[in-house]
This record gives C-alpha cells, sequence and structure tokens, in this order.
C-alpha cells in the first residue's frame, strides 16, 4: 500500500483527477481506462465526468482510494473494500 498526499485543481473532472494522479505518481502508462476514484467513508465512486468541486464532502473525508474499477476484491472482502492505491 502507497500512501501520497496531493493537491487536485478542484475544476477537474474526477477523469481528469485520475490522470493527474496517475501522471504524478508515474503510472500513467499503467492505466487502463477503468480507474476511477472511490470514497471508502461512503462506499461510492466518484462519477467520472462531474468536477470534484461538485462534492461538498470530499473536504471532509479521511482518503480516497485511487484504483480500477474492475478489480476484484482479495478473498473475504468485497469489491470496493481493498485497500489499492489510497490517496488520501
Amino acid at each position: 500500500m502507497i500512501y501520497k498526499t496531493l493537491r487536485v485543481d478542484a475544476n477537474f473532472t474526477v477523469s481528469e483527477a485520475v490522470k493527474f494522479i496517475a501522471e504524478t505518481v508515474n503510472c500513467s502508462s499503467l492505466l487502463v481506462g477503468s480507474e476511477g476514484l472511490f470514497v471508502p467513508d461512503e462506499k461510492r465512486w466518484l462519477d467520472d465526468g462531474t468536477p470534484l468541486s461538485a462534492y461538498e464532502t470530499l473536504q471532509d473525508v479521511e482518503h480516497i482510494e485511487f484504483k480500477d474499477k474492475n478489480a476484484t476484491a482479495a478473498p473475504g472482502q468485497k469489491p470496493g473494500d481493498d485497500d489499492c492505491c489510497i490517496i488520501l
């Protein structure tokens, strides 16, 4: 697990934020198109086309996860519950 604190422009859409994060942590060549931002406290994925500024609750969450939406969960975990690629 890698913890990384990043400042992301609130005017970015979720898709733009995903690309920015991938470029910042030097993994943009690994993107497959199904990555997204997941808010574990709310147990929901953020909509790819929505600007980050539209999510008022993002200012209050402890962390956001950057991960593949299609990744399978480890045994004993539900999809979305794994700790892959957490962005604080």
